[in-house]
């Protein structure tokens, strides 16, 4: 299996930001979306994301592979196994008819509507940037035939605020009443433990027992590899941080003991590489191992 990123990346928006790249100006952190698609289209036998290729068109290569070499190059293939862990769970959540509408925090430019059912409504939420320039685009490609029909609500929020009632009170009325699956993957990273938090608990008051959560994010006995040392020296570097800004790795027990939420399935990129590609050897320490949660909220609160 050839584990090289296929970077013919991105779109004209992003061209124009990686252009004065080049002149030693940072790109924003939502941006980092653009990258992550194109890590998606390197196996799109593994990934299932037929659909990434759309934000691609030739100069994200630059990014993208300045990435992979600076931090690991094993990154493009752990995106694919996130990508399909996710692909594989919500679908068999859907056949066995547990979810009825898929809830993205941090949608970035993840294509999961068009690649899971039509029978879902979606909810996809980010910076006003990102679901601006997402939904322009992919009703533009839904107009052109080039991506199928999908009944999506995008909604503009900042997760750093300390009061996120705005945001409950808009998921609630979309969501109205039905069951749900909640995604945040490729968020934590970014936020505070504060803002983490209080996120969580936004998931416990918009969920009802039987709904599940899909989390990602790195535990803390990561930072003492070369390897995420190697991940902060690329953000320090490459990201425009906002002011509050402060890396964040996640520890095991916070999801275990996260009130009104029961953990079901806990992986991470070395074991899904293991269960996908069983033969093909990862060296450990060369991966930025993510760790995946899947919870699913309590029938007793």
């Amino acid at each position: 299996m050839q584990l090289k990123s296929l970077f013919t990346s991105e779109s004209f928006y992003l061209s124009k930001i990686l252009y004065f790249k080049t002149l030693n100006t940072k790109i924003n952190i939502h941006e980092t979306a653009f990258v992550t698609a194109s890590f998606r289209m390197g196996d799109v036998a593994l990934s299932k994301d037929r659909y990434a290729y759309l934000w691609s068109k030739s100069s994200i290569d630059i990014h993208a592979e300045r990435y992979s070499t600076a931090v690991s190059s094993y990154e493009p293939y752990a995106h694919c196994l996130r990508n399909r862990y996710f692909y594989d769970t919500i679908n068999k959540l859907v056949t066995q008819n547990r979810i009825e509408v898929l809830i993205n925090f941090g949608c970035g430019f993840s294509m999961y509507p068009y690649l899971l059912e039509n029978s879902l409504d979606y909810i996809e939420i980010d910076k006003s940037d990102v679901v601006t320039h997402k939904k322009e685009m992919t009703s533009k490609w839904e107009r052109e035939g080039k991506l199928p029909r999908r009944n999506i609500t995008y909604l503009e929020a900042d997760f750093n605020l300390a009061s996120q009632d705005k945001l409950y009170d808009q998921v609630i009325a979309l969501k109205n009443g039905r069951k749900s699956f909640i995604l945040l993957e490729g968020v934590l990273f970014f936020l505070s433990k504060d803002d983490t938090k209080r996120l969580f608990k936004l998931f416990g008051r918009i969920q009802e027992p039987g709904e599940y959560l899909g989390s990602v994010s790195f535990i803390p006995q990561l930072e003492k590899q070369l390897v995420f040392k190697k991940l902060i020296d690329y953000v320090e570097i490459n990201l425009e941080k906002n002011e509050r800004f402060q890396y964040q790795t996640v520890a095991d027990e916070f999801y275990s003991n996260l009130e009104g939420y029961e953990l079901i399935d806990h992986q991470d990129t070395l074991s899904l590489s293991a269960y996908y590609y069983p033969k093909l050897f990862l060296p450990k320490e060369e991966v930025l191992n993510e760790h995946i949660y899947l919870l699913k909220k309590n029938d007793v609160q």
